[in-house]
């Protein structure tokens, strides 16, 4: 069967934003975003594209949608690596080599004509949103913000000549879950021996405190695999997203002798609300079901968390971590600790050893153009 690929102009995202609502019609994990969230992401005057440029394009068979791929370029990467790195999103497709070899086939040339000479991904845009493929792990629902997809996508991308970049760890604990001895004496000892408090955000004055985060953030996470710091106007992107969902008792920044060192976020696991909106709240039957889906979420993910370099090897990590378990999984039951790169193995001792177990697996791809 004969596939065509259209690259789409501005007014024609809503065959973008609907295709995997359709593709994912009867998948029980699945959950699409809200799609005037989505199509506010990949319209054009979003602030990521002030730095960044995008095409988005659309396969057919007999006139039928069966897949759709974002090809662009973050110039925030590129400026931070030093380097001329593509990338490609919003991949879905049906199970054909066929389609896909298209759709990667249309975005490698888009992205040649940008001078790039490799590409990375997915990436829904960045590393800073939904990011990575699902390659282990898909008997259950994703957490908020965190991708979920056919298994058969990583042989399509493979086929496509891509090969293993990084992969992502997402960490799983439930309340009953127990810290191990060592974990407890370490975290007791670092808080004897250190001037540590810990306070949860100050949700009145959210600007001053997203200012403290996105700081901390970007100096925790410098020289981390793919990161790309947060601006101002993207952090205030970010704040207006979580802000309606927040709950203090998922915050946390923690101060050593009076100076942030330290940060956690956790949000409760909002896709058992968009699960039911099916990415519109213009069904009032299913608002109203939402609603009340919203006041029994028992699970969060944490989204973000970040300590200085200066404080690192002296605990105020684990100190976070057992205060995530004590203040928050406490509330919500049960928690994802998601992502971190398979090769942070400190990090990953942590988490293990606060009880957490990995459960689920995402993977990064690139290939030269």
């Amino acid at each position: 069967m004969t596939v065509s690929i259209k690259q789409l102009s501005e007014n024609e995202l809503d065959v973008f934003i609907h295709f995997p609502f359709e593709l994912y019609r009867k998948d029980p994990y699945w959950v699409g975003e809200l799609k005037t969230d989505t199509r506010k992401l990949i319209s054009a005057n979003h602030p990521f594209w002030e730095k960044g440029a995008r095409a988005l394009f659309m396969a057919y068979q007999d006139e039928k949608p069966v897949g759709r791929l974002m090809a662009l370029v973050n110039g925030a990467h590129n400026t931070y690596y030093q380097e001329k790195m593509g990338f490609f999103g919003f991949f879905d497709c049906i199970n054909d080599t066929a389609v896909s070899s298209a759709l990667f086939a249309a975005g490698e040339k888009w992205l040649r004509a940008q001078g790039m000479t490799a590409v990375r991904g997915p990436a829904n845009p960045s590393s800073n949103h939904v990011y990575g493929l699902l390659v282990d792990g898909f008997d259950s629902m994703p957490a908020i913000m965190m991708p979920y997809n056919y298994s058969y996508y990583a042989d399509l991308i493979e086929k496509a000549g891509f090969q293993k970049a990084k992969d992502l760890l997402a960490f799983y604990r439930h309340r009953n879950d127990k810290f191990s001895e060592r974990f407890l004496k370490v975290c007791a000892r670092c808080e004897r021996h250190q001037q540590v408090t810990l306070r949860r955000l100050n949700l009145k004055n959210i600007d001053r405190e997203a200012e403290i985060i996105r700081q901390v953030y970007n100096e925790a996470w410098a020289n981390n695999w793919g990161f790309v710091p947060l601006n101002k106007e993207e952090m205030a992107e970010i704040v207006g997203e979580l802000k309606p969902i927040l709950r203090t008792e998922g915050t946390c920044v923690l101060e050593v002798e009076g100076k942030p060192a330290g940060f956690y976020i956790c949000i409760p696991n909002m896709n058992h609300v968009l699960k039911i909106l099916h990415g519109s709240l213009k069904n009032p039957i299913r608002v109203l079901k939402a609603l009340l889906a919203w006041r029994k979420i028992k699970d969060a993910r944490l989204i973000m968390l970040g300590v200085l370099p200066e404080f690192r090897q002296r605990g105020i990590d684990l100190i976070l971590i057992k205060h995530i378990v004590d203040h928050g999984v406490a509330v919500w039951d049960e928690a994802e600790l998601s992502w971190v790169l398979e090769d942070n193995a400190g990090m990953i001792r942590g988490i293990e050893e606060c009880g957490c177990h990995p459960y689920k697996r995402y993977r990064i791809y690139q290939k030269d153009l």
